[in-house]
């Protein structure tokens, strides 16, 4: 009996130190809130509806990650993250339907900077949520709402950008920092022949130093719609575009500031799950700011647009969004915020949204 409990003993500890040497670590985060929801709407609909929900405030997911050191400053690198929804317990897919579905990527990193193949975050999605208030909320950030990634302008057909935040079966490049400057380039294959496919591929340069940063980022997109790459119909990139983005923002200590405009230009789209070639054109800006009231607490406040035009049809439809937010820091990992967001679109009723939640990193 002895002897099988040392085994047993031995045999955890072996576990423990094959699980510190693999430097393999549980991670995610959680967010729920509750609220009165209302969208844009057509007079005489009732759009206002009570939800206890995930994921307003930024996307809860897990993760498991881990790193091996390789020797001379080269270390090899791997991640798994999925989307998942805690006030029902369900999991969260991407447009290519994939457990994983925020990130499954495996890299080298050192000197050089790193490449990483697999899903793996976009540029456009990262300057997005670093140059807004809300940072990647996909139901308060102006910025995330108009960029389009999870239908959030709903009846604007081929709004947005027309692909996931994380691009599947790409390999990505980033620079190390150097004084204050860093780059991305990313590419994505279409793997298939199909009619109309393309490739896609996404490049940004950044300068972070001091209290400024700014992001350029262009991305030239290719509809993709090869098997096993499609959910409820629609591709995980459904477009033929091209996008230039442009974010800043400057810490003046008593106010963030925060700005965006992108460019979208489509030659091609299938939102609506069928592709189809017609020209439209998105001109998306944002502007806001964050202001510490306490050490733990900041207001933040952001407007953003977005102006989509048809090849073909007179005029426009613009699509606009305020939100006013609260945020307060309990620890270092657990924040509650209150949120009111009021959103309106051409031809539409505007619709008011008020929530509290809860967003805990672990």
């Amino acid at each position: 009996m002895f002897a099988k409990k040392n085994l047993v003993a031995a045999a955890a500890l072996l576990a423990l130190a094959g699980a510190a040497h693999a430097d393999v670590k549980l991670y995610g985060m959680l967010d729920l809130g509750v609220g009165s929801f209302e969208d844009v709407h057509a007079k005489g609909d009732a759009a206002r509806t009570t939800q206890v929900s995930s994921g307003k405030m930024m996307t809860s997911y897990i993760g498991l990650a881990g790193s091996e050191d390789l020797g001379g400053g080269l270390k090899a690198e791997f991640a798994l993250e999925s989307f998942l929804a805690p006030d029902t317990g369900a999991n969260v897919p991407n447009n290519a339907n994939q457990f994983w579905g925020r990130g499954s990527n495996i890299a080298l990193s050192g000197g050089f900077g790193k490449v990483a193949l697999g899903q793996y975050d976009n540029p456009l999605f990262t300057s997005g949520y670093t140059y807004n208030p809300f940072g990647s909320s996909m139901a308060f950030s102006p910025t995330m709402r108009h960029l389009n990634y999870i239908g959030q302008v709903n009846g604007i057909t081929g709004a947005g950008a027309g692909f996931d935040t994380g691009w599947i079966n790409s390999v990505t490049y980033e620079s190390p920092v150097m004084s204050g400057f860093s780059a991305v380039v990313q590419y994505a294959a279409k793997e298939t022949k199909a009619t109309n496919t393309k490739d896609s591929y996404a490049a940004s340069g950044t300068y972070a130093n001091g209290p400024l940063a700014a992001t350029l980022t262009y991305v030239k997109a290719g509809y993709t719609n090869a098997t096993g790459t499609v959910a409820s119909g629609v591709p995980s990139y459904n477009s033929d575009a091209k996008l230039t983005n442009l974010g800043a923002s400057y810490d003046f200590g008593v106010v963030k500031a925060f700005g965006q405009y992108t460019y979208i230009k489509k030659s091609g789209d299938a939102s609506s799950g069928t592709f189809s070639s017609v020209d439209m054109k998105d001109k998306i800006v944002q502007l806001g700011v964050s202001v510490p009231v306490t050490d733990k607490a900041a207001v933040m406040a952001s407007f953003g647009q977005l102006k989509h035009t048809v090849a073909g049809v007179d005029g426009s439809t613009k699509d606009e969004q305020f939100s006013l937010g609260y945020d307060y820091t309990l620890s270092k990992r657990t924040d509650v915020y209150g949120v009111f967001s009021n959103a309106r679109r051409t031809g539409l009723i505007s619709g008011q949204t008020y929530a509290v939640g809860i967003k805990h990193n672990f």
